[in-house]
Order: structure tokens, then sequence, then C-alpha cells
């Protein structure tokens, strides 16, 4: 009996199968074409979504570096003598981003209402000296030199200062007002002069 029903049910099976093959493969291509279409959409959105996330991480790259404020610069293979309250022009720059240092003039603007960190080092030779000054909108911040060097050294002093500046406020390195004139000596494989600048944080 068992044999009869299983039998029975294979024949009502083929039976579906070979009478129903027409519309049984039109389903089947109904399907496979909402598929396809369906995929072609889910591609054209995520391409659609790849170019915007490609545009926003190139912006982001362009915010970034627009941001960064930073500079380094040197007085490079020279000496010179400088009068009192003299800006010292550091005219050698090794970087520079963001162009807010102004090596034709030795004065760097703040882009941005922000606190800067400044340091700079000045060297000379012999019995000179040399005495400099940080200078932010004609305010004097701290100073660092050598007034009593040894008549046969090289000597260098250098001076690290943190300051909150104003969007557009100047700032420089320049001669104190002790003393004249102020000698700097800057050289291959001897202390050089050097002047950096960066942002520590924006406001």
């Amino acid at each position: 009996m068992v044999k009869i029903v299983l039998k029975m049910n294979f024949i009502v099976i083929i039976f579906f199968l070979f009478s129903g093959r027409d519309v049984f493969t039109k389903s089947i291509q109904n399907v496979t074409e909402i598929s396809n279409e369906f995929l072609q959409n889910r591609l054209d959105k995520m391409e659609a979504s790849l170019s915007v996330l490609e545009s926003t991480l190139n912006n982001i790259s362009a915010d970034k570096k627009e941001d960064a404020v930073m500079f380094f610069a040197i007085i490079k293979s020279r000496s010179f003598n400088l009068e009192t309250e003299s800006t010292v022009v550091f005219d050698t720059i090794v970087i520079n981003e963001g162009s807010h240092y102004n090596n034709y003039d030795g004065v760097f603007v703040a882009p941005r209402d922000g606190i800067y960190l400044f340091s700079w080092t000045v060297s000379s030779s012999g019995a000179s000296r040399v005495m400099t000054e940080l200078v932010v909108e004609d305010e004097i911040i701290t100073s660092t030199g050598e007034r009593d060097a040894d008549s046969v050294s090289y000597m260098s002093a250098s001076m690290t200062a943190i300051y909150r500046m104003k969007k557009d406020g100047h700032a420089w390195i320049r001669t104190t007002g002790y003393g004249s004139p102020h000698y700097f000596y800057s050289e291959d494989n001897y202390p050089r002069t050097s002047f950096l600048g960066l942002l520590i944080r924006a406001e």
C-alpha cells in the first residue's frame, strides 16, 4: 500500500513538471530578470555612495592640510650684526605648513585664534653678544641670548614659549635693547640660528 502511494505521488509530480513546464520556466525567467534589475539598482546605489565617500575623504584631507600650521626656518651659512630692536629674518625655510611664516620679513601671522608654541635658537662666536626676544603684537613675551661669551668659543642660547594669539596676530624674533651690535653666527657644522612655531590648539 505504501509503495502504491509513493508511486502515485511520483507520477503526480512528474505530471505537473511536464504539464506546467512553460509556466514554471516563465516563472524562473521572471525571477531572474527581477533579480538582475535589483542587483543593478543596488550596484548603482553602491557606486553613488562610494563616489560621495571618496569626495568626503578628499575634502577631509584638504581640510586637514589647510588646518596644519607649523614652520621651521633657519639662517644658513652666514654671519652678520644687527642693531638693537631689529627683526631677525630666518631666511631659509625647512618647513612652512600653511605658509604663515614670511621668510622675507621674518614675521609669522596667526591664521586663527589659538594657543601657539614658539621656540628659537640664536648662535654667536668669540666675545660677541647676542640677545633676542619673542615679540607678539609689540608685546615682549620672553627673551634669550648670551652677553658674556668666551673669546674662543661658539655658543648658542635657546628659549621656548607658549602664547595665546588672535587671528592675524604677528609674532617675530628681534634683538633686545641691550647693547649693540648683536652678532649672529650660523654656519654648517656649527650651531645654527633657527626659529619654529606651531599651532597647539585652535580656539
